[in-house]
């Protein structure tokens, strides 16, 4: 499977017990598993939610095969155009899931980060704009695409070729207005609701014992697929 795209967050609140701190994972993920299935329309794919304790720490990816990207992408006309719709649709419940997270703890005025990662659909849109700046050539382009899908491209010779097609008529800019190239990797959003307080001398902070962290592994390996979990140890 290839990575579609990824969005992490980071919620600056205390450690919760562990009974319900994996009820909270469970829980975002089914919140999650729900929403992605009415917004994304593949027949298949995977999902995966990871988050560490300590304060909230969390990362959920979607993932699929590239076959099944590649029908995916002739739904919506050109390959371009196909990659970009699709995209947005990845960035979209990545955003569901980081608001999701933050929702039990949004009163409390906790500072919030997040960021998302374009996964193989935001590197193979670069190359795109990188073949219309002329810094690659279609050849270069499919020589960096064929070394990012792997073995994936091997067993999906239509993709490739598609794309391939896709590169070598891509118009260059001074035809066409640049793809627009979100770079999920350099786009980071951090809330702070905590309100600004008089300084004064800080007081002396108790030193706790440490204490034992895990991470909640949750994911569907497919469409139909039941969850499955399970805890690490830190």
């Amino acid at each position: 499977m290839i990575d579609l795209g990824s969005t992490d967050f980071f919620i600056d609140v205390p450690s919760l017990p562990r009974a319900e701190f994996e009820e909270y994972s469970t829980r975002l993920f089914d919140e999650w598993v729900a929403y992605v299935d009415k917004y994304l329309d593949f027949p298949d794919y995977s999902l995966s939610l990871e988050i560490e304790e300590g304060s909230v720490k969390g990362k959920g990816k979607v993932a699929l095969l590239l076959g099944t990207l590649y029908f995916g992408i002739g739904n919506y006309g050109d390959f371009i155009s196909g990659l970009q719709t699709i995209r947005s649709q990845v960035g979209a419940v990545g955003d569901f899931l980081a608001a999701q997270a933050v929702k039990p703890f949004e009163s409390q005025g906790h500072a919030v980060k997040v960021k998302r990662h374009g996964g193989a659909l935001g590197q193979l849109q670069r190359l795109f704009n990188k073949v219309q700046s002329r810094e690659f050539t279609a050849e270069e382009a499919m020589q960096e695409a064929t070394l990012l899908l792997g073995e994936e491209a091997k067993t999906n010779p239509e993709f490739m070729r598609e794309l391939e097609e896709a590169l070598s008529k891509a118009p260059k800019f001074h035809e066409q207005l640049p793809l627009i190239d979100t770079t999920e990797q350099d786009s980071e959003l951090q809330l702070d609701e905590k309100k600004e307080k008089p300084s004064r001398s800080p007081r002396p902070i108790p030193i706790a014992p440490p204490r034992n962290q895990f991470r909640v592994e949750v994911w569907r390996e497919s469409k139909n697929s039941q969850r499955k979990m399970r805890i690490v140890q830190l």
